[in-house]
């Protein structure tokens, strides 16, 4: 993988981003993908409902951020039960009201209740 600063037309400054290694196998039947942009700084910052830079929903993106192997330490995140895999982890909140599950990787709406 690589990193580099593309701007991001979006939120309007420099972005810090992955571009992930191609595969490496090249025969097979099943469909290998290309390269993936993954933006390491996805957050409250963002707008809209699909990155320019990697072309997929912010849930999409946290999925690609969770299998590239680098640290979460970026992202907003609350504990609380995930609702589809049922264990208590770290929920990483996205623009929108929505959170992915740092386990499972499902996202799931949210709100927060003020007591």
């Amino acid at each position: 993988m690589r990193s580099q600063k593309v701007y991001c037309g979006a939120c309007d400054r420099n972005v810090r981003v992955l571009i992930t290694n191609p595969p490496s196998v090249t025969e097979g039947q099943a469909p290998l993908h290309d390269s993936e942009v993954v933006c390491l700084e996805i957050g409250d910052h963002c707008t809209g409902s699909v990155c320019p830079l990697g072309a997929a929903a912010p849930d999409d993106m946290v999925r690609r951020l969770m299998h590239s192997g680098v640290p979460l330490e970026g992202l907003r995140t609350v504990t609380a039960v995930c609702p589809e895999c049922e264990f208590v982890s770290e929920m990483a909140l996205q623009p929108g009201g929505h959170a992915t599950c740092l386990l499972c990787g499902s996202t799931v709406s949210w709100k927060i209740e003020v007591a």
